[in-house]
């Protein structure tokens, strides 16, 4: 894998840059999670917007595959750098999938969806934490 995080360090800037999306990350969840416990119903709405179309689909991929390139990318800059590796592997590799089977992430979105929304203190409580993880391992 030392290959693959050369190429994604090749350039000084692109530290920098996936450092930075590694950040946006963490706030995203802190954010989705203090939203989650503090105005559940935004959150709702904002899961309903999820496969609403391929447009929006698309841009879901490809947002998971920027992320998920950046943790790869951060990962021996940070606390935990194999736990960082791999779970931006796995982001980035479900994003390919997701980016060209809209209908099947479409069907898979009509179940998750209500299941997440049933669970969302738990789905809050746990953004955060895994926020605060994030965080910590970036600092």
């Amino acid at each position: 894998m030392e290959w693959l995080i050369d190429l994604l360090r090749r350039h000084e800037w692109l530290l920098g840059a996936w450092r930075a999306v590694a950040w946006a990350s963490a706030a995203y969840l802190v954010a989705l999670g203090a939203l989650a416990l503090m105005r559940p119903a935004i959150v709702r709405r904002f899961f309903d917007g999820f496969v609403r179309t391929p447009a929006v689909n698309l841009l879901e991929a490809s947002l998971r595959a920027v992320a998920g390139l950046a943790f790869m990318g951060a990962a021996p800059e940070t606390r935990l750098p194999d736990p960082f590796f791999w779970f931006g592997a796995v982001l980035a590799a479900t994003s390919i999938p997701m980016a060209f089977l809209y209908r099947f992430h479409k069907r898979q979105a009509a179940w998750a969806a209500p299941f997440a929304k049933r669970v969302l203190p738990l789905i809050g409580v746990l953004s955060v934490a895994m926020g605060g993880l994030v965080a910590w391992g970036l600092s």
